[in-house]
């Protein structure tokens, strides 16, 4: 095996094994010393790849949003509108938190720490982009970084409720975050609403595996 390859399988290893910890204790009790002990390294190859825990947190938060983002891909591989992938990926996220109490105390520390944010923050930019250009052919780097900003708070303000006061809101949570961000893009309403409405019926009616919590 090459010298890039054995990095590459061990830096997998170490956010595999965060991912099982943090899916298994939370973040808070998930410790350094208890990732390089489950994987078998020194403290060493660790810092070799990852400042901190925090740095390795980033990495499984993206790797989370691209599954969503996958899975939901493959759902919409039939359908010719772009604005519908994005709806759908970001209601499989909130039935994930409104299902699983640790998925939404995962989520709530991801949208709290502005380290995550500022990974993810170019990420969702370059998404609503190709989502939504159509509709704000005249926006600047600013308007979609306001917007997405906006966006990311008002889904935080979701996850605590959703953490703090348990499961119940994704009913009515769900197409409201979704036309929230709709409208902030200039999509017309009866657009809107027809993704909406096809969004909330493709996500109850299809279920989906993520890290081994069933949707």
């Amino acid at each position: 095996m090459k010298r890039s390859e054995k990095s590459l399988e061990l830096r997998n290893i170490i956010i595999d094994v965060t991912r099982d910890l943090l899916l298994a204790q939370g973040y808070q009790k998930t410790t350094i010393r208890q990732i390089i002990k489950k994987a078998g390294i020194n403290t060493g190859s660790l810092y070799h790849f990852f400042r901190d825990k925090d740095d390795i947190f980033r990495h499984f938060v993206t790797q989370t949003y691209n599954e969503f983002i996958e899975y939901a891909d493959r759902l919409t591989e039939n359908e010719t509108d772009n604005t519908l992938r994005y709806a759908l990926t970001r209601a499989l996220e909130m039935k994930a938190v409104e299902r699983y109490d640790r998925i939404a105390e995962l989520y709530h520390t991801a949208y709290s720490s502005w380290t995550v944010t500022q990974t993810m923050l170019p990420i969702n930019i370059q998404r609503k982009r190709i989502f939504f250009e159509a509709f704000n052919p005249d926006f600047t780097e600013a308007d979609y970084y306001n917007r997405t900003l906006a966006l990311r708070g008002m889904r935080l303000s979701f996850f605590s409720q959703r953490l703090y006061e348990g499961p119940g809101q994704f009913e009515t949570q769900c197409p409201f975050l979704l036309e929230a961000a709709f409208n902030l893009f200039h999509v017309p309403k009866p657009h809107t609403d027809t993704v909406i409405a096809r969004t909330m019926e493709l996500v109850k009616q299809d279920s989906m595996a993520v890290y081994g919590f069933t949707l």
